[in-house]
């Protein structure tokens, strides 16, 4: 009985030692969690599939009426997508289906009588996971850049809107996570994109761009897609 008992007591002096250290530990890893960003999201990366998202892609523009925009739109999708097929084909209106992609071209919807015309370019959801999110913007950038050489924009507006589907947003996490989401009812947050971007903080000017948070998802602004990539890169932290 003595042996056994002798173990019990030097079991509970291990206890004894170890729970303050567990507590302080604890306590430690809360603040750090609750008060630094990078100590936050270094938790956050751990978990792949709150990186399995849904997207929401359009780019707005200006365009001389002049230029045949149908014909070179069309020409850029058959040399990047041999097998494009056009799902409805109106006169100001038209919906294409190419690789994993759907998108809706509006031309001057508006039947304006200027020299320039609005055309919007919007994708269907884009559903991506961790392994996908980088092909899919890289394929994008590629569209965009031979869209861009053949078709003279003006004042282009890229817009990509990131929905977190498996877990809730980590950057509303980030933000509400000492007041309580019990106690939010709505959320928007703005901040500068180029805290994400170098190539945006080098180009800054007086119209900082913002990346926008909401309680579901991020929202990214900006006139050249190279830089919707980057920050898209590092919002679901793939860099």
């Amino acid at each position: 009985m003595a042996p056994e008992w002798w173990n019990i007591i030097k079991f509970l002096k291990i206890i004894i030692i170890v729970i303050p250290w567990l507590l302080s530990l604890t306590a430690l890893h809360q603040f750090l969690y609750y008060k630094y960003p990078r100590y936050y999201f270094f938790f956050v990366k751990r978990w792949s599939k709150w990186r399995d998202t849904k997207w929401r892609l359009s780019l707005q523009f200006q365009l001389n009426r002049e230029v045949d925009f149908f014909r070179e739109f069309e020409q850029v999708l058959s040399d990047l997508y041999p097998n494009k097929r056009r799902l409805f084909n109106l006169k100001n209106k038209k919906q294409y289906e190419f690789g994993e992609f759907v998108l809706t071209v509006q031309y001057d919807l508006d039947v304006s009588q200027g020299e320039t015309v609005s055309v919007d370019l919007l994708f269907n959801t884009i559903t991506v996971t961790l392994n996908t999110a980088k092909d899919k913007l890289k394929e994008l950038r590629k569209l965009f850049n031979k869209l861009g050489q053949r078709i003279p924009m003006q004042d282009p507006n890229f817009n990509l809107k990131i929905y977190f589907i498996k877990v809730k947003n980590p950057f509303y996490g980030l933000m509400i996570q000492r007041l309580g989401e019990e106690h939010v009812k709505y959320f928007e947050c703005q901040f500068p994109i180029s805290i994400f971007s170098k190539k945006a903080f080098n180009k800054r000017d007086e119209q900082d761009l913002e990346l926008v948070v909401y309680k579901d998802y991020v929202s990214i602004n900006n006139s050249e897609f190279d830089i919707i990539e980057e920050v898209a890169n590092k919002c679901l932290m793939l860099e």
